[in-house]
């Protein structure tokens, strides 16, 4: 655990590229290409991604050693991967591509808020 928020961050970071470089993709080469409601989702992952990079990014500067808000941090990781992998891989077709994943991954999230509310009210 001691390397917990510098691998929280590297993969944040990703996140943040992953984002800009899939926006970039999806208005210069997929434009035209895909259909609006294919867009619509696109968009809706990359949102939820890029929120949840800025809530990660605050999150990893504390570098507390809280455990609750470790957990906070791998179930929005988690919930990120479940539900903007499925979006996406439903979309363009990718490996892996499971549609039951997308719900699950919302459920983390929410979860992981929930968790973050109660973290402020405990010492560790």
């Amino acid at each position: 655990m001691k390397y917990f928020w510098q691998l929280s961050n590297s993969v944040t970071a990703l996140y943040g590229g992953a984002v800009v470089g899939l926006s970039a993709v999806l208005m210069h080469l997929w434009q035209g290409q895909l259909s609006a409601e294919a867009i619509a989702k696109v968009v809706s992952a990359l949102a939820m991604l890029a929120f949840h990079a800025l809530a990660l990014l605050a999150l990893g500067q504390q570098r507390t050693e809280a455990k609750l808000v470790k957990l906070v941090a791998v179930v929005w990781h988690l919930g990120l991967w479940f539900f903007v992998w499925t979006i996406l891989a439903g979309v363009f077709a990718l490996p892996f591509y499971y549609s039951q994943l997308a719900p699950i991954g919302g459920q983390l999230l929410i979860a992981a808020w929930l968790l973050f509310a109660v973290s402020a009210w405990r010492r560790s």
